[in-house]
């Protein structure tokens, strides 16, 4: 059986150019996937993660790339079915508060750091938009090594302004069927 399990590690080492950054893209994400929410539910036939072509992923007018706005369309989509699933006849057109961003390796990438001692691993985040490249600092702790060892690591990132999530994928044995049990009430 898999599950997954998820560990955050801080951004405190990076600076604060790069935080700065990284909020300012946050913020322009966040306008991002509310245009999308708001497209998709009045046009409820357009939500379709399958059918995010050119002329769906271009409707907003941002600076951001073609490859994050279609990352952007699908959270949208994505946030969209989880209200309406929630809420069932009275959903509630959901906002996305520009506070993270979900993201895979097709925009981020962990590398390891090789001359720095006081962190890990660099997360790379490129195909932003308006020539940003981010490199974030990233210190390991036990948490993630001990995932890290007994799973394999996602390529899908939630990143914020404090931290960045990572996942897991750990195989764990078959649950045990049942057999008989005895309760006792004290």
């Amino acid at each position: 059986m898999k599950i997954i399990r998820s560990t955050k590690c801080s951004l405190k080492f990076a600076s604060s150019k790069k935080k700065k950054q990284l909020s300012i893209v946050l913020a322009e994400y966040g306008k991002v996937v509310n245009l999308f929410i708001n497209h998709f539910w009045n046009n409820p036939s357009d939500a379709n993660k399958t059918q995010l072509l050119k002329p769906i992923v271009d409707l907003p007018e941002t600076w951001l790339s073609a490859r994050l706005r279609k990352v952007a369309a699908r959270e949208a989509i994505d946030m969209i079915n989880a209200a309406k699933e929630r809420w069932k006849d009275k959903a509630v057109m959901p906002t996305h508060r520009g506070n993270r961003m979900y993201v895979s390796c097709t925009i981020a990438d962990l590398i390891p750091s090789k001359n720095a001692h006081e962190f890990d691993a660099w997360l790379h985040l490129a195909s932003i938009g308006d020539k940003i490249i981010l490199d974030l600092p990233i210190k390991y702790h036990k948490h993630f090594n001990k995932y890290n060892n007994i799973g394999k690591r996602l390529n899908s990132y939630l990143i914020t302004k404090d931290y960045v999530q990572f996942s897991f994928e750990i195989i764990t044995a078959e649950k045990r069927t049942g057999t008989k049990a005895v309760g006792i009430d004290t």
